[in-house]
């Protein structure tokens, strides 16, 4: 799963069937929507101010794009994101970054007849955290608006991410690799150069023999950030219904 955090605490009841709050109305100017036809070789999720351009995209990931979610807290049926989509959607003016996700909110309940509702979760996390010395990281003037960079594997076993990110986007990389959901409490905004190595969390890796630090000592060491280990009540997005394939472009 191409994972895409901050925890919300309000409840919101009831089915959302097109009415999401102020700016419901926002729509692109025109949208093409097309089912991928063969394997997925490659993916992009591209946002410029006047367009979004998004390429084998599966429904779970373009909903987690549209609600600004980290994968778990996003509840979809079984059924739900195994067809990929090509998406090429023109605004005409340009947009903010929060304009485009209601406009992408709205195109989904208007071709794929997206029905959702909020509930709450409570279950055991981690939050990222700043050490008391401060972040090692270097400040990136841009990022990807998407989920970033995928993380590379070395021929030791060990893992890399690098690259421009946000926090949330971190977040959502380590969440890959210790089991709980990593939700992002350091407090830090925009984007951060990343050069992080570590060894993941596999008793086939745990055998050979390697230098390379566990992900939360590799993270405090090299980024200047903690894993600390919390319970939290989390909000999640209850998918009710998706329609398999959209409505006609």
């Amino acid at each position: 799963m191409r994972l895409h955090c901050c925890v919300a605490f309000a409840f919101a009841a009831g089915i959302a069937y097109g009415q999401q709050g102020p700016g419901t109305g926002l729509s692109f100017e025109a949208a093409s929507i097309k089912p991928l036809q063969g394997p997925v070789t490659s993916f992009h999720y591209n946002v410029l101010p006047n367009r979004l351009d998004a390429k084998a995209m599966d429904l779970r990931e373009l909903i987690e794009d549209a609600f600004d979610l980290p994968d778990f807290e996003l509840s979809v049926p079984d059924s739900t994101g195994h067809r990929n989509f090509d998406i090429m959607a023109t605004t005409g003016a340009p947009v903010s970054r929060a304009e485009m996700r209601i406009m992408l909110k709205n195109l989904l309940i208007e071709r794929f007849h997206l029905a959702t509702h909020w509930d709450t979760r409570t279950q055991a996390i981690y939050r990222l955290e700043v050490l008391p010395a401060g972040p090692k990281m270097k400040v990136s003037a841009e990022g990807y608006a998407g989920s970033g960079n995928s993380p590379t594997r070395h021929q030791n076993g060990s893992m890399e991410f690098t690259g421009p990110m946000s926090m949330r986007q971190l977040a959502g990389r380590m969440t890959q690799f210790v089991g709980k959901p990593v939700l992002d409490a350091t407090g830090l905004d925009g984007y951060f150069r990343i050069v992080f190595v570590f060894t993941p969390d596999d008793p086939m890796v745990q055998a050979t023999e390697t230098s390379v630090p566990f992900l939360p000592k590799a993270a405090e060491e090299q980024l200047g950030l903690k894993l600390v280990p919390s319970k939290e009540t989390i909000k999640v997005l209850v998918v009710d219904h998706a329609d398999d394939v959209p409505t006609a472009n």
